[in-house]
């Protein structure tokens, strides 16, 4: 269990990530904004039950977010990985520099690809390749579906605030958007190539091919981030690229 003060900052930055102000958070905890305001400085040490429900609140598992590996070279690995996923949820707030952040993201969540690829032999124990296994059926999954024109289903892949990157936010968004899609083309493969995992997060980048109706080919490179959220790997981003074979 992580203590004070890095507790505090971590609760800080969370709920600054996911674009909450200290009342949002009070109003929902039932906690005065002091209380809050002390927990985050590092004054107290809140109980148990107090950091539960602020995490609740901002829709994190207690114990992916707070439960330390003991390798230290796992535990740099997480707080990177984490420092990157607050990074890339603000980059998602397109509300604010659209065109500034829809630049750099496009072009952080691929160049990403080689920090994580130098690092990723550190640790990846059973648990581990049981996630990539989940990804890989996750994958096929997907292509079943979208080529079925399932598109309900498909989305249900994602999680409710997922984006795909320098399009749009959100299921109903993405249902739109995958059902015009499956009205052009077929998919023939999904394929991913390196899957990086830590604790909660996961990090894929893959291949695709898919078949034009006039019968032409098509294929590119994709790249996903996967969140574990209620005991089920989801994906909350995606970004992809096109290439004509």
């Amino acid at each position: 269990m992580i203590q004070q003060p890095e507790l505090g900052k971590k609760i800080a930055d969370f709920r600054k990530s996911k674009g909450f102000t200290q009342e949002d958070i009070v109003d929902k905890c039932n906690l005065s904004v002091r209380t809050l305001q002390r927990i985050e400085a590092g004054e107290v040490n809140p109980r148990i039950y107090t950091i539960k429900l602020i995490l609740k609140v901002l829709e994190l598992d207690f114990e992916n977010t707070f439960n330390s590996p003991k390798e230290t070279d796992k535990k740099w690995f997480k707080k990177w990985l984490e420092q990157f996923y607050i990074n890339i949820i603000d980059l998602f707030n397109l509300k604010t520099n659209t065109m500034k952040k829809v630049s750099i993201l496009s072009v952080a969540l691929f160049a990403v690809i080689f920090g994580i690829s130098s690092i990723t032999n550190i640790t990846l124990g059973q648990s581990n390749s049981k996630v990539e296994k989940i990804i890989q059926n996750t994958n096929s999954d997907f292509l079943q579906l979208f080529n079925a024109g399932d598109i309900n289903s498909l989305v249900n892949l994602y999680r409710d605030d997922a984006c795909l990157v320098a399009r749009g936010c959100g299921k109903e968004f993405i249902r739109n958007y995958y059902g015009a899609e499956a009205t052009k083309y077929k998919f023939t493969e999904i394929t991913a190539t390196s899957i990086s995992v830590c604790d909660s997060i996961a990090v894929e980048k893959g291949k695709w091919r898919a078949t034009l109706l006039s019968g032409e080919s098509i294929g590119g490179e994709y790249l996903s981030e996967w969140r574990l959220t209620n005991k089920k790997w989801l994906i909350v981003s995606e970004s992809s690229g096109l290439s004509m074979y």
